[in-house]
Parts: C-alpha cells; structure tokens; sequence
C-alpha cells in the first residue's frame, strides 16, 4: 500500500499543522464555539481537503456522515432549491446517525451569481442544525456573501520542523532509523521543491526503499543527500627506489 494511503491521517489530531490561529480555530470548532460555514483555502496538497473531512468526525466525536457537494449542484438557483429546500426542509429540522449537526463538504466550489444568493439564504437558515465545509486553492472566486457569513481559514505550508514528529512516526513504523539532522536536512529539500503532503509522502516511501535496500545498483538522489560525500584519503608519496639508495 502507497504511503499516501497508509500514512494519510486517521484523526484531525494526525494532520500535520504548525499555525497556531489554525489550531484554535479548529479547535473552536470542535468544541462547538464556532458554528459559521468554514473555508479553508491555501495552496495545492497543504492538507484542506483532509481537515475538512476529518474535523465533522472531531466535532462529534465519533465518525460523522458526511455529505459531499459537487459544485455542479450550484449552478442554478433551482439546483440549490433542489437540495435544501423541498419539504419538509429535513436539513433545518432534523439531523443524522444520531449526530449533533449534519456536515456538507464541498471542494472546489463556485455559483452562478443568482445561485450563489438563493446559497445565503440556504446558509442563514440551516446553520444551527448543518456545518458547511468548504475548500479552494482560489478564495477570491468565492462570493463574497457567503465569505462574509463563514469563517476563511487560510492553510499554509508547513515547515520541516513541523513534519519531523510525523516523519519519524512513519520511519519508526517501518523498521528505519535516521538521525534527525539527516531526517530534517532531507524534510526541507523535499519541502523546498514542493509543498504537498502527498508528494512529501511519495518521497518518504523511496527514501525508506533506499534504506532498506542499500545494495541496488540504483541508489536514488533522496538517500544520496542523506550521506555527506567521502574525502579522499591522501596518496602516500611514490618514492624513487634508485633515489633511496
């Protein structure tokens, strides 16, 4: 199994995050003192999309049932209707699986304009009973009614620091030992090129292959940075034997 699927994060707890206004506000969430639809927006592969799905299962504190949203589904006022407001507006009433809250998570989201307000007014009447859940690597696209009415959270990049307890987690697991210098030296150049997790993730999973299996023929760039190159130990002098006599 890829690393990107047997190391991506169970619990909101396994989610690599070092901003610590990220950290309060979900944890706001959690402990129900935030209720407002939340945007989470930031860069490719900083984790958005992970939160979202796990933070409804945090808030309950058990796995939640959550409801995806397509962004086909809003562009029309009537696609909107359709989905929230036939009777008997079963998501303003009632919630599911025995939970505190329904959870609607969409990625990648945008309206039409005469959508996006029949969506304020969706989102003024179900919020005590629904959380809205949405991400974008692109906020200025979002309406900005519905900006107004959520709380947008920016996730940045982590640093090497910040992945290392995660990186040694995953190492520890499979058997390999590396020292933290060699670890973080190897952390920041991956980080340097791309801040994606999952490309993050990929790379730990050849970097352990290149551990395990030293005596390949191939040995990739990952676990060559990972070794300082070897000094040449000096050449004894060739003494002239005619000249020794």
């Amino acid at each position: 199994m890829s690393y990107v699927l047997k190391y991506a994060p169970k619990v909101l707890a396994d989610v690599v995050i070092a901003n610590a206004n990220v950290k309060d506000k979900l944890a706001a969430y959690v402990a129900g003192e935030l209720k407002q639809p939340l945007i989470l927006h930031g860069e490719f592969g900083t984790g958005k999309t992970t939160i979202a799905n796990l933070l409804p299962s945090a808030i309950e504190g058990k796995p939640a049932l959550i409801e995806k949203l397509k962004a086909v589904e809003f562009n029309t006022v009537y696609d909107v209707s359709a989905l929230f407001n036939a009777p008997p507006m079963f998501y303003k009433l009632f919630t599911t699986n025995g939970q505190n809250r329904n959870y609607m998570v969409s990625n990648e989201f945008n309206f039409t304009v005469k959508a996006a307000l029949a969506f304020r007014d969706v989102i003024d009447e179900l919020q005590e009973h629904t959380q809205f859940i949405f991400t974008t690597n692109n906020l200025a696209s979002i309406d900005k009614g519905l900006q107004d009415r959520s709380i947008c959270l920016n996730i940045p990049p982590v640093s090497a620091r910040d992945w290392l307890p995660r990186a040694k987690f995953i190492l520890k697991e499979e058997g390999v030992k590396l020292k933290d210098a060699q670890l973080l030296n190897f952390l920041t150049k991956q980080l340097a090129v791309s801040s994606s997790n999952r490309k993050l993730l990929e790379q730990l999973e050849a970097l352990v292959w290149d551990v395990k299996n030293p005596k390949t023929l191939v040995v990739t760039k990952s676990i060559k940075d990972l070794v300082p190159p070897k000094t040449p130990k000096p050449k004894a002098p060739v003494v002239n034997p005619l000249l020794a006599i």
